[in-house]
């Protein structure tokens, strides 16, 4: 039987009602699937289950066979969450169970499709405070959980029972090291300023970034300061005319809602911004970026310099 999930919380303040309402939009337009999963490609299942092809820790042996989920039937196992995985282009699931001695094991392996995606999903679902360990690109883990992020994959391992938190782990670095390919996170963020920056708040959101569909997909980096919380925006476009005219809308934006004036001590395309409900902004542009500072600190302008040239 399909095991509801419970997915963490997403910050209205963050993401905003335009993300919310996506959600809803996506939920009631996406098509249902009957009782049983959606059968899959051959190809598509295969390369998943030799990701969990014996031999495993703990002489792991599955318990029936693995079951798979597509776009259209993930409601039938998140039913809840569903709507999330596919706003990030979700492609396949598979969900086996395993027994080892005393223990119970459940392995859910996300395909979604890319490393952007995938870290994306993962990032909506963690939170700065988790228990972070080294394993994939990054990973965390709680009493009987550990899920972790590696190349196109989003992998969710739970377990119960005598031994169970131990094989965890070792469930864990088995499949990072079958999946091989990409350890890291995407290379924008790799590339962002570290100092002071509040580590595993990183995100990439797909939809209405700060509720604005024109700064989508965007990379948000959180930093902090003198007590002082910062987010930094790096909005991606497909060129750097695409930059200046997302520029030119978060321009217009602010002149109807506050203030914007020009500012070429910031760079290419620099502008200093405030309204009273989403606060004080500076930004820029740098190639096929539109890079934003929300609630700057004093060094601000330091930051969003120092971003724009590891963006070159």
């Amino acid at each position: 039987m399909a095991r509801m999930k419970v997915w963490a919380r997403w910050s209205f303040a963050l993401f905003g009602p335009a993300l919310l309402a996506g959600f809803v939009q996506a939920r009631n337009s996406a098509p249902r699937a009957g009782n049983a999963a959606t059968p899959l490609p051959a190809t598509d299942r295969s390369q998943l289950v030799r990701l969990l092809a014996a031999p495993l820790p703990g002489h792991a042996a599955a318990q029936g066979s693995p079951s798979f989920y597509d776009s259209d039937s993930l409601y039938q196992y998140i039913d809840g969450g569903a709507d999330v995985y596919l706003l990030y282009d979700f492609q396949t699931l598979l969900h086996q169970e395993f027994k080892s001695g005393a223990a119970d094991l459940t392995a859910d392996i996300y395909d979604m499709g890319t490393p952007e995606d995938a870290f994306g999903m993962y990032s909506a679902e963690r939170s700065p405070g988790y228990n972070y360990l080294t394993v994939g690109a990054e990973g965390y883990r709680s009493k009987g959980t550990l899920n972790f992020l590696q190349d196109r994959y989003y992998v969710k391992l739970a377990g119960s029972g005598t031994g169970a938190d131990a094989l965890l782990d070792q469930f864990a670095r088995t499949l990072s090291t079958r999946i091989g390919g990409v350890r890291t996170l995407p290379l924008p963020l790799e590339k962002l300023p570290q100092e002071h920056r509040i580590k595993h708040s990183e995100q990439y959101i797909r939809k209405d970034p700060l509720g604005h569909a024109f700064l989508a997909p965007a990379y948000l980096v959180r930093y902090a300061s003198a007590g002082k919380e910062s987010k930094l925006v790096v909005s991606v476009a497909s060129d750097s005319a695409g930059a200046k005219g997302r520029a030119a809308q978060l321009a217009e934006h602010f002149k109807r809602t506050g203030e914007c004036a020009a500012a070429p001590d910031l760079g290419e395309g620099g502008l200093r911004a405030k309204n009273s409900f989403e606060g004080t902004v500076i930004a820029r542009t740098q190639g096929r970026y539109l890079i934003a500072l929300l609630n700057p600190p004093p060094n601000g302008a330091e930051i969003l310099k120092t971003a724009a040239l590891t963006l070159r």
